[in-house]
């Protein structure tokens, strides 16, 4: 039967790792900017579009927005994965739903820089952020998730899921590269010349989409499944019961909580880079440029030793050692965070930078782990359900998320975003280093060795 499947060809795999650049472009603008939109320093002396008051002890209007899209996005995800798996379209049970997903997605993106109102705190502001970050999150889950089922059905072996890991991962990179250096460059070039900042940020994004929805569909048309997927045996369980009997698998447990609560922490430094920028650097936007650079740099300097030492020592010491790295770097930082100036600037610099290889290894290695346990799980017992692993994890994973930035948005309204009050912006960046840490002894736990076993019998 191998014989029958056309292994997809190195050229090929770089087509379907572009599709990566596309949505991880249009969530990272909306991660790193929309909050920034709708909340700016006082600084930047504009108005505020939804209120930052604090209720019931601990939400924001911008943290109930993030929450309630989580929630839509998470209770959307093993129904899609469901459709997927079950589906018998011509074209392919994952193609259709990326052919269909891709061009709402980059339309939402864009529509979420245009509330009613931009030039006053809003009622109608908050329910417009919601709703399109809803919508957004729906299209963007009905294309990923079939995209990194992909991974499994597509990488026949374990170095070709690594290899499929690498170019999603080096091409997510891009799509982090792009609105981190990118944007705020040409929002200050327009800026320059004469438009006001609101309007510069929604004609950037309107940008970012049409390259963004570019991509996704070269990424679209990479492949066939007739071809390059072995015919694949329908699931015959129902939604929920699938879900459980993916959930049932303690490694996957394991390696599941070690990313929840890397990702709550990737997620709120996220959030905070435009702050990190103007509140703890105190630099004007355009630096973010410069540590976008340095971290980017660093990241694709290190793809080919990871893929290489990945392959011979297994993804999970690889993994231990990204996430120790970036418990260092970021504990340094918060120590600097009140003195960020001469030799102390250059050593924040540095660490960030080292935060390159946490994100590397991240980006290359946590997909692919979670293709091994898809197909050792098809291989034992015989119903391919690819999809429904990465909903599995999809789902808390969302509902973390939403934490993190209902956390995050608590964090600063509660202690302050500002140069005069930077208390909230600091205690951002101690979280990231304590869940970062709780996340490796989660990963130290999962059971690589038994899974590379059970695949190789």
């Amino acid at each position: 039967m191998e014989n029958q499947v056309q292994p997809l060809s190195a050229f090929n795999q770089w087509l379907w790792g572009s599709g990566a650049l596309g949505f991880t472009l249009l969530e990272r603008m909306l991660i790193v900017y929309v909050i920034f939109f709708y909340l700016p320093p006082g600084e930047y002396q504009i108005v505020n579009l939804v209120s930052d008051q604090v209720f019931l002890g601990f939400l924001t209007v911008v943290g109930i927005t993030q929450l309630l899209a989580r929630i839509v996005d998470g209770l959307a995800d093993p129904a899609i994965a469901t459709l997927s798996d079950k589906s018998k379209a011509k074209v392919g049970r994952r193609k259709i739903f990326l052919l269909i997903s891709a061009l709402p997605m980059a339309a939402t993106s864009v529509l979420i820089f245009y509330p009613p109102g931009l030039h006053e705190v809003s009622f109608l502001n908050g329910i417009w952020l919601g709703g399109m970050w809803c919508l957004f999150y729906i299209f963007f889950t009905a294309f990923i998730t079939p995209y990194f089922a992909l991974i499994s059905e597509l990488g026949h072996t374990n170095a070709l899921r690594i290899n499929l890991g690498t170019t999603h991962a080096l091409f997510a990179l891009f799509g982090t590269v792009i609105p981190t250096v990118v944007f705020p460059l040409i929002i200050t070039s327009l800026q320059g010349a004469g438009a006001e900042i609101r309007l510069s940020y929604q004609l950037t994004a309107g940008l970012f989409a049409l390259v963004a929805l570019l991509f996704m569909y070269i990424s679209t048309l990479s492949f066939s499944e007739k071809k390059h997927c072995f015919p694949a045996k329908l699931p015959d369980l129902s939604m929920w019961k699938s879900l459980r009997t993916v959930l049932s698998s303690k490694p996957f447990r394991i390696f599941l909580m070690g990313e929840l609560f890397l990702q709550f922490a990737l997620y709120m430094l996220n959030l905070g880079l435009m702050y990190y920028v103007a509140v703890i650097f105190v630099k004007g936007e355009s630096f973010l440029a410069v540590l976008g650079g340095i971290t980017i740099g660093v990241a694709l300097l290190s793809f080919p030793f990871i893929n290489k030492f990945s392959k011979k020592v297994g993804k999970r010491k690889i993994i231990l050692l990204g996430i120790l790295i970036m418990v260092i770097a970021s504990f340094v930082i918060f120590l600097l965070s009140w003195n960020m100036t001469g030799i102390f600037l250059y050593v924040g610099l540095v660490m960030f930078g080292l935060g390159g290889i946490s994100l590397a290894v991240g980006a290359i290695l946590i997909v692919p782990t979670y293709a091994d346990l898809a197909r050792e799980e098809s291989s034992r017992t015989g119903e391919q359900r690819e999809a429904m692993f990465y909903a599995a994890r999809n789902l808390p994973l969302k509902f973390t998320v939403a934490l993190s930035g209902a956390a995050f948005a608590y964090l600063i309204s509660a202690f302050g975003r500002d140069i005069a009050e930077p208390l909230g912006v600091q205690l951002t960046i101690l979280v990231v280093t304590v869940f970062s840490l709780i996340s490796f002894f989660f990963f130290a736990a999962y059971p690589e060795e038994q899974i590379q076993k059970s695949l190789s019998d």
